[in-house]
């Protein structure tokens, strides 16, 4: 009975949360702090009572507690907000040093619920050293801070929780978040597994590349590559499997897949409204400078599914198996709607809260519809449901680990550490751009190993974005430098969380499931090295430079995709996969005579890989 009340009073703040994040960037004005306390008070409610029915009494009691401190340390700066910011950031009693000391534990203690406990660990790392970093010997010491001095820069100060990522976190990702939740829930999931079948199910690989349309649809609403894989890949995999795939590959291609969702805009894992806070662009320019680099890494994972299916003579999806288009376009209605309302005002130069909000409403009418636009009245209510339940627990989720974050990008600011690590890159490098890069880029893969990309990105980019950008990498090419390499770790072994959830759907082994995984994946690795060292990958240059870079960019992902794969006309021998593999690699190179050999390499290749199919017979004379 009490537990069923709980469901209630947690389906109750999930409305009054939906409501509150959809209004509050666009009608509803308020004082950071203010707007920022109310937005963590609702996401810990929903994190603390909204994990199930199942608990003992003493975790109730828990519960309970840790709920009333995190909302009551918020509500208290909420009332009093204005004699807070008259304090300047000093308390003015020990009573308000605790709350913000115990506020910090009931933040990282509600992010260790939503994510793996890596972020909430490594945030209390970072406590330690602001308190004790003291003793800390030589460049990395600071001076010496009191508890009442962190607990009033913490609970006091826009510096400290109530910062820049919870400010993004509460006024920009929690309403796209909302979108992509009515989006899936009002029918746009169907349609994006319609369009994806329709789309890719009659060629070669035809299932693996129905999972990477779909994920790639998906995931540019959703955000998260967990629910992407747990979303698209109840269907996909199974259906792989159904055709004779491997369950390794069927896993791999899925996690791969939706991976990849994280770097297409518009939501990009929340990256791009955070970078839009950090460097002063607007979000429209961030969303379409990302575009090129993603449709380029899904495009690596066609071609590597495309070669591997080739190579094994997977065949495709059969003609029953493939909606017709006009079931497809009737059905890809319930997406195309709400992107194309959010395309309009994006680009008429509104602000993407905004956008996002007319965008949700025109989600609205689509919940009374059926996949055939007929009425369906008895469906509303568990649509909406479903999507305000959903989307308030991933938006609580995001909330939580932006806090966390705060917390570690407050104790590197507030420490001076964030300035010393750089210049000790910065040293080391010796101003090579390419070895700078590769610390970075090492940085940014450690850590996205085990706190969740968002987190990941926004530390590391703190540290070795300044580097970056001081050795003359453009911000935006620096920023999405770290943030593509901050999503590796999802395939990346030994902390691979997609490769885990996808091998378990397909009962695969998650070791082979991982080789299979960075084959597949391997652009994201690169492209991030292309772009930051020619930025017209991400659109800072001439139209013509764009093009030449995107060209040999593509030209280099087919010819690597290949060399890993095996297979170009025919099944390949080892010195023809090498050979194409340092093909692709030299066209990468920014020189062009290197690039003119790596060209050469490749034609030959091609060239040798078609007469060996002709003289096994696999294709005539003629082709």
């Amino acid at each position: 009975m009490f537990s069923r009340v709980v469901q209630k009073f947690v389906l109750a703040v999930s409305i009054v949360f939906v409501i509150y994040q959809i209004v509050l960037p666009v009608y509803a004005f308020m004082p950071n702090m203010r707007e920022r306390a109310i937005h963590l008070a609702l996401a810990l409610i929903l994190i603390f009572l909204g994990e199930g029915a199942r608990r003992s009494r003493i975790r109730w009691a828990l519960d309970i507690i840790l709920t009333s401190l995190g909302v009551g340390f918020c509500l208290y700066v909420f009332i009093n907000y204005h004699s807070i910011i008259e304090q300047y950031g000093a308390a003015s009693s020990p009573l308000q040093v605790w709350m913000g000391l115990l506020l910090v534990i009931v933040v990282l203690e509600a992010a260790r619920r939503m994510v793996r406990p890596a972020l909430p660990i490594i945030a209390f790392l970072f406590l330690l050293y602001a308190i004790f970093g003291h003793l800390v010997p030589g460049q990395f010491g600071h001076p010496e801070y009191s508890l009442r001095t962190l607990g009033s820069m913490f609970y006091l100060t826009t510096g400290g929780i109530w910062g820049q990522l919870l400010g993004v976190s509460a006024n920009i990702i929690a309403i796209f978040v909302f979108l992509g939740a009515f989006i899936v829930h009002t029918g746009g999931g169907t349609g994006f597994m319609k369009i994806s079948l329709r789309l890719a199910g009659r060629y070669v690989g035809g299932p693996a590349k129905v999972a990477t349309v779909s994920s790639a649809l998906f995931g540019s609403v959703s955000g998260s590559a967990s629910a992407n894989v747990a979303s698209t890949g109840a269907f996909t995999i199974p259906m792989m499997k159904r055709l004779g795939y491997r369950p390794a590959l069927a896993a791999a291609v899925e996690a791969v897949a939706s991976t990849g969702g994280q770097i297409m805009p518009p939501v990009m894992g929340a990256g791009a409204f955070i970078m839009a806070e950090l460097i002063g662009i607007p979000y429209v320019t961030i969303a379409l400078s990302a575009a090129l680099p993603a449709v380029l890494y899904f495009f690596a994972v066609g071609m590597g599914i495309h070669f591997y299916a080739r190579r094994e003579g997977y065949r495709e999806m059969s003609a029953q198996e493939i909606p017709a288009w006009g079931e497809t376009i009737r059905v890809s209605g319930f997406f195309l709607i709400p992107f194309l309302v959010l395309a309009y005002w994006l680009f008429s130069g509104f602000t993407p809260q905004y956008a996002a909000f007319w965008a949700i409403l025109s989600t609205l009418p689509l919940a009374f519809l059926d996949e055939s636009w007929q009425l369906d009245i008895r469906q509303v209510l568990s649509r909406v449901k479903r999507a305000v339940q959903q989307g308030a627990r991933q938006a609580a989720l995001i909330a939580s680990i932006c806090a966390s974050a705060q917390i570690i990008i407050a104790i590197i600011a507030f420490t001076g550490l964030g300035v010393k690590v750089s210049s000790h890159i910065l040293t080391f490098s010796g101003n090579s751009v390419f070895l700078a890069l590769l610390l970075t880029g090492m940085t940014s893969i450690i850590l996205g190993m085990e706190v969740p990309t968002t987190a990941a990105y926004i530390v590391a980019v703190v540290v070795g974005g300044p580097v970056l950008i001081e050795l003359g990498v453009p911000p935006l090419a620096a920023h999405l430098f770290v943030f593509y390499l901050a999503i590796l770790s999802a395939v990346t072994p030994p902390v691979c969380g997609a490769v885990f959830i996808a091998a378990g759907m397909a009962e695969a082994d998650w070791v082979e499931t991982a080789k299979f995984g960075l084959r597949l994946s391997f652009a994201a690795f690169l492209l991030p090295f292309l772009f930051a060292l020619e930025p017209s990958l991400v659109l800072i240059g001439s139209p013509f430079a764009v093009m030449v870079t995107v060209a040999r960019a593509a030209l280099a992902l087919v010819l690597l995709s290949a060399g890993f794969m095996g297979y170009l006309n025919s099944a390949l021998e080892m010195a023809s996969r090498l050979a194409l593999i340092a093909a692709g690699i030299m066209i990468l190179v920014p020189d062009f005579w290197t690039t003119v050999v790596g060209v050469m390499m490749g034609a030959f290749t091609w060239f040798a890989s078609k007469r060996m199919a002709r003289e096994r017979g696999e294709i005539s004379g003629d082709d």
